[in-house]
């Protein structure tokens, strides 16, 4: 899974996300249009476990791993230069998630985007049905859980000003 050249469908603590490797310009610029996403809209990206952000973000005091458990978050952090700039993140400050989900974190090996498996504009999608109406075969659906409930969003925090900034 998440290898170079494929997009796939994969469940969050959200709802389902679409993710390609972050060092794959060519699959991001492929889900950018699949996706029909505005140019102004950037990918966050979600990563297997506490030890792989740090590699790849400056992490600030007082931020740990229990933070992003307890629900759905995502971090605003300032990237490390280990993280390849594709011109799909901001160089300033990119969205952190860490998978909650053993069965898909085993998965990733390197940070994958996390943004959600609709077109631009329209609901979060918890079926798979709705995967396959939406995108056919141009995604991989990995549905070993199947359908998912219908939860909200992830709480969206800015860690690179201080104090830390509620933006969602």
């Amino acid at each position: 899974m998440f290898e170079p050249g494929t997009i796939w469908a994969y469940p969050t603590d959200t709802s389902f996300g679409l993710g390609v490797r972050c060092d794959d310009p060519e699959s991001l610029q492929r889900l950018k249009e699949l996706k029909n996403r505005p140019d102004e809209k950037w990918f966050s990206l979600m990563v297997r476990d506490w030890e792989m952000l740090t590699d790849y973000a400056e992490v600030p005091q007082g931020l740990d791993a229990d933070w992003f458990l307890k629900s759905p978050k995502t971090a605003l952090l300032k990237p490390k230069e280990k993280l390849p700039q594709t011109g799909f993140w901001p160089e300033e400050k990119v969205a952190f998630r860490i998978c909650t989900l053993p069965t898909v974190s085993q998965y990733i090996e390197f940070p994958v985007t996390a943004t959600s498996a609709n077109i631009s504009g329209e609901d979060p999608v918890f079926c798979t049905q709705k995967l396959f109406d939406n995108f056919g075969t141009n995604i991989n659906i990995y549905s070993e859980l199947g359908d998912l409930d219908q939860s909200g969003p992830s709480e969206i925090w800015d860690y690179t000003v201080e104090p830390p900034k509620r933006l969602r």
